[in-house]
């Protein structure tokens, strides 16, 4: 049996959990691209949808604004540093220090490659569930931080 809990992890563990989970999403990554190729941006999208739904937002009325507002929300509770607005329709996202990004310097993958599209695309996944409007991603910049927009198109709830 391991006597070890989470409080009496080392910065070592952390370390050592942090080239792990890097592996696994870089595996994880290239796995999906090679078996789903060219749909992989409707996997991602499928993904976030499929968390929307079990994450802790109920919205009345399932605006874009209230739908990033709740998004942003949610992400600073798990302790990502995301900033959200809207522009002209379109709902702007800002991650300083982007987890995804960390995991593409360790691992050596393009940034604004097939992670970061994937994270954008399940972003978009999410948004498109809680706002019943499809949601398009594109990249602003890429850096410490990253920026991405998503379009909505007509109709939805």
């Amino acid at each position: 049996m391991i006597e070890t809990s989470e409080l009496q992890l080392t910065v070592e563990d952390h370390d050592k959990a942090f080239i792990e989970v890097c592996f696994l999403l870089d595996m994880f990554v290239d796995t999906i691209e090679q078996f789903v190729g060219k749909s992989t941006p409707s996997l991602a999208v499928a993904a976030g949808r499929k968390m929307a739904a079990n994450m802790p937002i109920h919205l009345t009325d399932p605006t874009p604004e209230n739908a990033l507002s709740e998004l942003v929300r949610v992400f600073t509770i798990q302790q990502m540093e995301i900033k959200g607005k809207m522009d002209s329709g379109a709902a702007v996202i800002e991650i300083s220090h982007c987890p995804i990004r960390d995991v593409c310097i360790n691992r050596n993958m393009e940034i604004d490659g097939s992670a970061c599209q994937m994270f954008h695309y399940y972003v978009a996944g999410i948004m498109a569930e809680l706002t019943g409007k499809p949601t398009r991603p594109t990249t602003i910049s890429t850096g410490e931080t990253c920026s991405f927009k998503l379009a909505f198109a007509g109709g939805g709830r």
